[in-house]
């Protein structure tokens, strides 16, 4: 994606888009001007770094982050290492302090993109899944006893100066725990890469953006899947433009 400076694109609206349970959601419910971020392959790749680490260990593990063909790539056949080494690999990734977490690269004008979606007045929260020291990891019946991957992941936030606060925009969450959480928080929409839980979102009458990834084709109500990042300030800071118009946001709340 281009980093340099140019106007917004103008997209033609989908059918549906924003979801009709978003915009009738009911006489007494309103929406928080906030949007959700998935972490991982949305703001940083993961799999870049992960890639090397890999490929480093297992020489001919065949890791290629651009032709990855599932989510949980542990389980591609066509990656040469098999899914208890994938468990002791991310194990081994989550214990570094360098070349791990905290050294994850920003995927190219997302910072741009993110800056212009606070400056139309929508907040951030990051909602992502990074294995803490109490968290049980594949088949191993032992916590990690680390955290790690978490410290280096806040660092690692913090470096980029991405337009948000980290002590109060950052939430470490399982992918199963995103759909109640931004119903308890009333956030309608995230933008995420992985399918299964932007149908799990989309199942609770809220919205989803994936970003187009070379795993991620679904077709599913609710689920907006991009044809290019390029599109995702203007779809994000579009749906909440038609919220506002139509008096759905709790002004004033992040």
């Amino acid at each position: 994606m281009s980093t340099s400076k140019k106007a917004v694109p103008q997209l033609s609206k989908p059918r549906n888009w924003p979801p009709k349970s978003v915009l009738e959601p009911g006489a007494s419910h309103k929406w928080a001007p906030v949007v959700a971020f998935d972490f991982h392959e949305v703001v940083v790749s993961f799999m870049e770094q992960f890639a090397v680490v890999a490929n480093a260990s297992y020489p001919g593990a065949n890791l290629t982050p651009a032709k990855a063909g599932f989510y949980n790539f542990g389980y591609d056949p066509d990656v040469a290492i098999n899914p208890i080494e994938f468990q002791h690999l991310f194990k081994h990734f989550c214990m570094l302090a360098n070349g791990g977490y905290g050294d994850l690269p920003l995927i190219a004008g997302i910072k741009e993109q993110m800056e212009a979606i606070r400056a139309a007045g929508i907040g951030i929260t990051i909602l992502t899944w990074v294995p803490g020291a109490t968290d049980v990891l594949g088949d191993d019946h032992n916590p990690l006893h680390s955290g790690i991957a978490q410290r280096e992941t806040l660092k690692l936030i913090e470096s980029l100066g991405l337009p948000i606060n980290v002590d109060r925009d950052v939430k470490f969450i399982s992918p199963s725990q995103k759909p109640a959480y931004m119903g308890k928080k009333h956030i309608p929409l995230i933008v995420e890469d992985n399918r299964t839980t932007a149908v799990a979102v989309a199942d609770m009458a809220h919205a989803a953006i994936l970003v187009p990834t070379t795993y991620n084709q679904v077709t599913c109500p609710n689920v907006l899947r991009l044809k290019s990042r390029d599109e995702l300030s203007a779809r994000v800071i579009g749906f909440y433009e038609e919220l506002r118009s139509r008096g759905l946001l709790l002004e004033g709340r992040r």
